[in-house]
């Protein structure tokens, strides 16, 4: 029965047509695979790429410093660190090495004998010269600190001075506890050095200042250059009245009959 059902079939459906049929179908079905699979092929591949410019995006921020976030606030931090460092270097050598160690020469030069003279002027002069040579020091050490952490900003001349500041300085901290006795024949020759020693130092430690602040390229150094231009007139104009008053002091008749008194004295002797 179903032999004679099969040979009906084929009298009304001839067999080409099934099996061109069933070859265009299959025609279909591949084309269709072969779409597919293009389609699977070009998705891979975007996404392939998509992947390499992440990763290639990844390194970047990684040799830039970027990755995680975390590298720009180190930099920052850093850069802030430094800055705060220069500011307080600046300050404690204009302070210290600026400021207290000419106000200490002036103290010394009119209040020890005339024409103000003073029982406590040693202590305020030694009072002076040891707060500037601390608070020098410390700014002093900031710098060299600043200047060995950093390889592109060596400012060898503003580091040679400021070595050669320091070392004066010491010297005449030494020369409070040294100083030979008032009757000791080396007396004269040691305060003939101490004040040259002392003069030196107060022009190197002014030269040295102003070349620092020169060296900072920012809006703040021209602040600082005048701040300190202001100190300096307020130590001139006092050294200049004091020394005017010496003078005028000096030509007094109780003056001269004391230095005449003097003279006579020491022709007596």
């Amino acid at each position: 029965m179903t032999f004679y059902c099969l040979v009906f079939l084929s009298l009304i459906f001839p067999l080409p047509s099934i099996s061109a049929q069933v070859s265009v179908c299959n025609e279909e079905f591949s084309f269709a695979t072969m779409v597919g699979k293009n389609q699977e092929w070009q998705v891979d591949r975007t996404l392939s790429d998509m992947e390499h410019q992440i990763q290639a995006a990844s390194v970047q921020s990684t040799e830039t410093g970027v990755r995680a976030g975390l590298r720009p606030w180190k930099g920052q931090s850093t850069w802030r660190h430094r800055h705060h460092l220069k500011n307080a270097h600046g300050i404690l050598n204009i302070l210290g090495w600026g400021f207290l160690l000419p106000t200490g020469a002036i103290i010394a030069r009119n209040f020890r004998k005339f024409p103000l003279k003073c029982d406590e002027w040693y202590n305020l002069y030694a009072l002076c010269l040891s707060s500037g040579y601390i608070v020098g020091t410390v700014g002093w050490g900031i710098g060299l600190w600043l200047g060995n952490s950093s390889k592109q900003n060596s400012l060898k001349t503003h580091r040679i001075l400021g070595i050669i500041i320091f070392t004066f300085a010491t010297l005449q901290m030494l020369a409070l506890w040294l100083q030979p006795k008032a009757e000791d024949e080396c007396r004269k020759c040691w305060e003939i050095c101490h004040h040259l020693l002392g003069y030196a130092l107060i022009v190197l430690s002014i030269a040295n200042i102003f070349q620092g602040i020169s060296n900072v390229k920012s809006h703040a150094a021209e602040k600082w250059r005048w701040i300190y231009v202001g100190m300096l007139i307020v130590l001139a104009s006092t050294a200049v009245a004091l020394e005017i008053y010496r003078w005028i002091k000096s030509k007094t008749p109780q003056q001269m009959a004391f230095d005449e008194n003097e003279i006579y004295a020491s022709e007596q002797i």
